[in-house]
């Protein structure tokens, strides 16, 4: 419904919002979401939050496909894998390798996250991350993502995260960037949640905000969400986003979209197919 009443609602300005100098790496649940740092579902938690890896006692294999478009023209694509294993071990652990096929930069990002119980209801996660990319700065590097998830009570989660915590001399690719949300609900049901993200290493600092909505009917899960990006040199960025699965037999295929509200011609959709098993 959300989604809907943006869709129709009248862009302001002409501008189209920066092209990111990666692809969106979280997953398409996250995308169509919107506000996803204090859930804890597939294996975007590699990316969103590392503490959310170890939240839920399951083992998951995802695989996902994401495209970003300014009209006719492709800005951005990545095909990516997973495997997050939660099940087998007291501690968690997470693996993910991304391809990137266009956009500013191309090239590999690997993912491994390890995390685990702190006490009843909070868990605390550690991801490194290395980049090997060509573009207009050619990056190979190593830094680290951490992050925690306190599920308050039955309906209430908090979430924090820290992003690229070990500089690597290239701000555009890998800022500095911490992040905050709250999750309200069950993912059994209906939820809805909140975050906010601010780059450090923009000046002034650069926030994002977002708030989304997930319902899942039998089967089928329904997502909406809105997100504003401030930056440094173009207008706030305004998205409206939207999402839908369907989960069956331990197998689950999820889509997510996210249009601007400032340039018809920029969106983004991504899919991912995933394999799980839950105790």
């Amino acid at each position: 419904m959300l989604a809907a009443v943006l869709v129709c609602a009248p862009a302001h300005g002409a501008d189209s919002p920066p092209v990111a100098a990666l692809p969106d790496l979280s997953g398409a649940r996250s995308l169509g979401l919107g506000a996803s740092v204090a859930t804890a579902s597939s294996n975007e938690g590699i990316f969103v939050n590392p503490g959310a890896i170890a939240a839920n006692r399951r083992y998951t294999v995802e695989l996902r496909g994401l495209l970003e478009r300014r009209g006719a023209e492709s800005v951005g694509q990545l095909l990516s894998g997973s495997v997050v294993d939660a099940l087998t071990s007291p501690v968690a652990a997470g693996v993910a390798w991304g391809k990137v096929l266009d956009g500013v930069h191309d090239g590999s990002i690997v993912d491994l996250a390890l995390g685990g119980t702190v006490s009843p209801g909070l868990t605390f996660g550690v991801a490194g991350k290395y980049l090997h990319l060509d573009g207009p700065r050619d990056v190979q590097a190593v830094t680290v993502d951490a992050g925690l998830l306190w599920r308050v009570g039955r309906w209430v989660s908090l979430g924090a995260a820290g992003y690229n915590l070990l500089p690597i001399g290239n701000e555009r690719v890998a800022p500095r960037s911490v992040a905050a949300g709250v999750a309200l609900g069950s993912d059994r049901f209906l939820q809805v949640t909140a975050d906010w993200a601010a780059n450090l290493d923009a000046s002034p600092t650069r926030n994002r905000y977002a708030v989304g909505a997930e319902l899942l009917l039998a089967n089928f899960p329904l997502r909406a969400g809105y997100v504003v990006e401030e930056h440094v040199e173009a207008d706030d960025a305004r998205w409206w986003t939207a999402g839908a699965g369907v989960v069956q037999d331990r197998v689950g295929l999820d889509l997510g979209y996210r249009q601007s509200l400032d340039d018809s011609s920029a969106r983004m959709i991504s899919a991912s197919l995933k394999v799980y098993f839950i105790q």
